[in-house]
């Protein structure tokens, strides 16, 4: 516990000296991660996406709890590309902030998937937010939490 408190004030600490405005997002490193799971993604990948990840990272998708360690992350994308084909990925509104071997991000995604039984594309969108380390000159995802946007609103009769 001591060990996660030290990080997150590490975290906040380097975090709020930074400057406001961010340098081009191709300069941090979880840019460059996300363009990586972008590609796996499309390429319907779970070892390329889990591959991101760091051996300790946690991931949480929309509808699920905490998904701890690189073996359980691709466990979960393993399944779940199992059952559905992903046709589009994109990540919008990104905005990224770095300092030296730790960056962070958070934005929007869209995706649509269709199911590999068959049936009609789903097309879903939220917001995610993401921190990545770099270890031994490679960036990976230390923390991602995506989640997903509400229904709309039913309308009125």
């Amino acid at each position: 516990m001591k060990k996660v408190l030290g990080t997150l004030g590490f975290l906040y600490l380097a975090f709020s000296v930074m400057p406001l405005s961010s340098a081009n997002a191709s300069e941090h490193g979880l840019s460059t991660v996300d363009s990586a799971w972008t590609k796996a993604m499309l390429a319907n990948d779970a070892h390329a996406c889990a591959a991101l990840y760091d051996e300790e990272a946690v991931l949480v998708l929309p509808g699920t709890g905490a998904i701890k360690g690189r073996k359980a992350i691709e466990e979960a994308y393993t399944g779940w590309l199992g059952q559905v084909r992903v046709t589009a990925a994109a990540i919008t509104d990104a905005r990224y902030r770095s300092a030296g071997d730790v960056s962070s991000g958070w934005g929007s995604w869209t995706m649509t998937t269709v199911p590999r039984a068959g049936g009609t594309p789903v097309t879903e969108a939220g917001t995610w937010c993401a921190v990545a380390v770099k270890r031994n000159g490679v960036w990976k995802y230390a923390a991602d939490h995506a989640s997903a946007d509400p229904a709309p609103a039913a309308a009125a009769k």
